[in-house]
């Protein structure tokens, strides 16, 4: 328990808002194949996770035409400056252990690890439901050598009421979960040129990029503490035009030509790409 609380004192101090941890071992299995992998400490024991809610007050999002994880700055760029704050402080506190930080192209099953480590149930859309910040969170995760002999958190599912399934404009969400080639984000990112009804499905959304339907219409979010990260509120920015920077964005990424297509559609011009 003493070892507890220091971690957790250790990730307050950091500025992380809310963690939990659970053990390396069960989530071997689901490790995701990536160069990253390289990085996981060869005696790994415990995997600690930490969210990072952005999301500001819906009137925010106004005449915006963005999803609301793409208004604020890349969390690529935000978040594992907290991860590595928290890192040091670790390292410091335990030199015989070994610590990796990792965020979003993690080896990690983030959403895995996060209810494992009891922070939330996973939705139908596959993303978690904070009981405080609702599914309005980035996830991060260290992978220690450290044994905190966490505590096993069954993976729990949402409430089920099915609002999800029946307002996905793509019918992408089913009892099963989610098709991500169905899905309107995935559409938003896709290269080349979309067909007619393609274009009339951004046309229809607003959005130039990603979709937040399924995470506005879950009741488990209607009351969602709202308590972004000062970095996202001075990052915060719900609309893009033609000739935005793309620098510190999170659909930087993909280039300029995906994001002004469909600003071109939402302009109710056919957009081409070169791509």
């Amino acid at each position: 328990m003493e070892l507890l609380k220091k971690i957790e004192t250790i990730f307050s101090e950091s500025g992380i808002p809310a963690f939990g941890s659970c053990a390396f071992a069960p989530l071997r299995p689901f490790l995701i194949d990536c160069r990253a992998q390289q990085r996981i400490p060869p005696k790994a024991q415990t995997v600690l996770v930490a969210l990072f809610p952005y999301a500001m007050e819906r009137e925010a999002y106004r005449g915006g035409n963005l999803s609301r994880y793409a208004s604020v700055g890349d969390y690529h760029d935000i978040v594992p400056c907290y991860l590595e704050r928290a890192v040091c402080r670790l390292r410091q506190s335990f030199p015989d252990e070994q610590f990796e930080s990792f965020t979003d192209n993690s080896p990690i099953p983030e959403v895995r690890a996060a209810a494992m480590a009891g922070l939330g149930c996973v939705g139908k859309n596959g993303l978690l439901i904070h009981k405080t910040y609702g599914s309005w969170v980035f996830i991060g995760e260290i992978v220690s050598t450290l044994s905190l002999n966490a505590p096993p958190h069954d993976i729990q599912p949402c409430l089920g009421c099915g609002r999800c399934l029946l307002f996905c404009p793509t019918d992408a969400l089913s009892a099963e979960g989610i098709d991500r080639t169905k899905c309107m984000s995935a559409l938003t990112q896709r290269k080349g040129t979309l067909t007619e009804e393609e274009a009339a499905l951004i046309r229809r959304s607003g959005c130039a990029w990603g979709c937040d339907i399924c995470q506005e219409v879950c009741p488990m979010n209607a009351r969602a503490v709202i308590r972004p990260l000062p970095e996202f509120i001075d990052t915060f920015h719900p609309t893009v035009v033609k000739n935005s920077p793309l620098e510190g964005r999170a659909y930087a990424w993909r280039g300029r030509n995906v994001i002004e297509r469909n600003l071109h559609i939402l302009h109710g011009r056919e957009g081409d790409s070169n791509d």
